[in-house]
């Protein structure tokens, strides 16, 4: 059961009153509270709020950066990993649905539920593998979409088979409805289980995966407009988009896998690059995640490489592939940095790289005898470094992405996922909770 906000349980009129208020701070009717004439006959027969019910959330104010943030709601997810943050609202994908939720209002507003649970679609332990995919956003025609894709599971009869496939599903973004949902099944497979994911959206098209226990990823172009399958590639498993392209693991002769680049509106093969550490197959265990706006990392093993994602060509970023130095995590502030973690032989560091791929500074790690404390890198925005330290809940800072020196020492908590708005982190036991930038 999802999370209840104070806007739900008030009265049909109250929340009437708040929405059209935009979650407004007054105290008079609108806020939840009784009326002055509690005496008068339609006041006998309301329920009057208790004052847990009349509360109102309150409203988000941009800072850019944000540098400290409170406490303001939160909602159930599978992590942070499912979740795509887009303005005031969040968009992610748990089994079986798409959610839409208004940040600022701190409630739910809309749900598309799959045709065919994937909890009937079991993995080797009896539960269905949640992937860590965000839905894909995007807008076309200046309509804007949020898109997922599910396992499909259709149970046979007679002599048919049991059989199975994937459902894509499009949500309008603005409203939190259902725009449009397509399907097709798969070849039959012993598979147990299906994993299906939208790796992004590249101008009118959905990049969608499917693959499963036995059976070879294929990556295909879904026309968010039509609705219908503009290419696909069966040697192709899409992992990141990037502007126009699209970036992933291409299966060649014996099975070996290649890091590769495919245009994401045609399906045609752009290069194709390094070969990929570790196993071939449908279950091989390697990312490619976002560096930079032009710059992909391959992650595994030991946070390889930086890499070109127009050419395929390895960067030689300092720091990258060494085995006392293991890369652990990147995060791009959307501005003109990408600040990484390393664990190294001298504990935790925090480094920073510019768009060229110069590195500006670094905290901890071997290099590091100015005495400060260890630093545990969470997220990245517009120049503010949200880190924490190894001493408990609430142990956080915020660092300047320039320098590296302190920005803030107060921050309330580090988010692991910002914007100039809210903060948002995962707060364990299926819940991610939402902070609200204060400063």
């Amino acid at each position: 059961m999802r999370r209840t906000t104070s806007l739900r349980v008030a009265g049909a009129v109250t929340l009437l009153a708040l929405l059209a208020g935009c979650g407004g701070e007054g105290d008079g009717d609108g806020g939840g509270k009784p009326s002055a004439d509690a005496s008068s006959a339609s006041a006998d027969t309301t329920p009057v709020p208790t004052p847990e019910e009349s509360e109102t959330t309150p409203s988000l104010t941009a800072y850019d950066p944000p540098t400290r943030f409170e406490s303001h709601g939160g909602f159930e997810a599978p992590g942070l990993g499912t979740v795509a943050l887009d303005g005031t609202k969040a968009y992610y994908v748990s089994p079986g649905e798409l959610v839409a939720w208004d940040l600022a209002g701190d409630e739910e507003i809309g749900t598309l539920t799959a045709e065919t649970s994937w909890r009937h679609l079991p993995e080797r332990d009896g539960t269905y593998k949640t992937v860590p995919y965000p839905p894909g956003l995007g807008t076309v025609d200046g309509k804007r979409y949020a898109v997922t894709a599910f396992p499909t599971s259709t149970k046979g009869s007679g002599s048919a088979g049991d059989s199975v496939g994937v459902e894509v599903v499009a949500m309008d973004a603005d409203s939190g409805r259902e725009a449009w949902r397509t399907k097709w099944d798969l070849p039959r497979s012993e598979d147990g289980y299906l994993v299906t994911y939208v790796a992004g959206v590249v101008g009118r098209t959905a990049i969608v995966v499917s693959h499963g226990e036995y059976r070879y990823p294929v990556t295909y172009g879904i026309d968010l407009v039509t609705h219908k399958e503009t290419w696909s590639d069966t040697s192709f498993k899409a992992q990141l988009v990037q502007g126009t392209r699209v970036l992933g693991q291409k299966r060649g002769e014996e099975d070996v896998l290649t890091l590769a680049a495919v245009d994401g509106a045609s399906g045609r093969g752009l290069w194709t690059g390094m070969e990929v550490p570790g196993e071939s197959g449908a279950d091989e265990g390697w990312t490619v995640k976002a560096f930079a706006p032009n710059r992909a990392w391959v992650a595994a093993p030991f946070g390889r490489a930086v890499v070109d994602s127009a050419t395929g060509k390895d960067m030689q970023y300092e720091g990258f592939g060494e085995r006392l130095h293991e890369i652990e995590k990147c995060v791009d502030d959307q501005l003109r940095t990408t600040f990484c973690a390393a664990r190294t032989v001298k504990g935790a560091e925090i480094s920073a790289y510019d768009r060229s791929g110069k590195r500006l500074w670094r905290v901890g790690g071997p290099s590091d005898d100015s005495g400060r404390k260890q630093m545990i890198l969470r997220s990245a925005f517009h120049g503010a470094v949200y880190a924490t330290f190894n001493e408990g809940v609430g142990a956080a800072i915020v660092l300047d992405g320039a320098t590296g020196a302190d920005k803030a020492t107060d921050p309330g908590y580090a988010p692991l996922l910002a914007n100039t708005s809210v903060g948002l982190t995962y707060g364990g036991g299926g819940r991610v909770d939402v902070y609200r930038a204060a400063r």
